[in-house]
């Protein structure tokens, strides 16, 4: 039972851990090539919006309205940032770093659990002076 909570919260820190919501660095190219569901758009007079299934077609980014089928064309140029849930490495490397520090940890422990009491009681009392002999 326990292996099987450990691997659900290690499947679920790696979903968390890998991805994050970051600026897309050039929208015409990262939108087809990643396909996002969802871009999120912010103006140069701050406002933002949430873009369903964006497209980028010249200068202009299409989609429709998040939670709405109504849709949306937007001009690059009023965009001040465009940002998407992407891999992210650091944390993703982090995320390495701490399982195998917490793997490497149990196995430890599960290897000295028993190396406690390594004194031979199975010898005859008389034979030993000052106890059983330990080593």
């Amino acid at each position: 039972m326990i292996v099987v909570r450990v691997s659900l919260v290690a499947i679920l820190l790696s979903v968390v851990a890998c991805v994050t919501v970051q600026p897309v660095q050039d929208p015409a190219q990262f939108i087809p090539r990643s396909k996002p569901d969802v871009v999120y758009v912010t103006y140069v007079n701050r406002t933002k919006m949430f873009v369903a299934q964006p497209r980028v077609s010249g200068d202009s980014l299409f989609g429709t309205i998040q939670g709405q089928s109504r849709p949306v064309a937007v001009s690059l140029g009023q965009i001040q940032r465009i940002e998407a849930v992407q891999h992210d490495r650091k944390r993703t490397t982090w995320m390495i770093a701490v399982l195998t520090v917490a793997t490497a940890s149990g196995m430890w422990a599960l290897l000295h659990s028993g190396a406690g009491d390594s004194c031979d009681y199975s010898l005859p009392e008389d034979t030993y002076s000052t106890g059983p002999p330990c080593t």
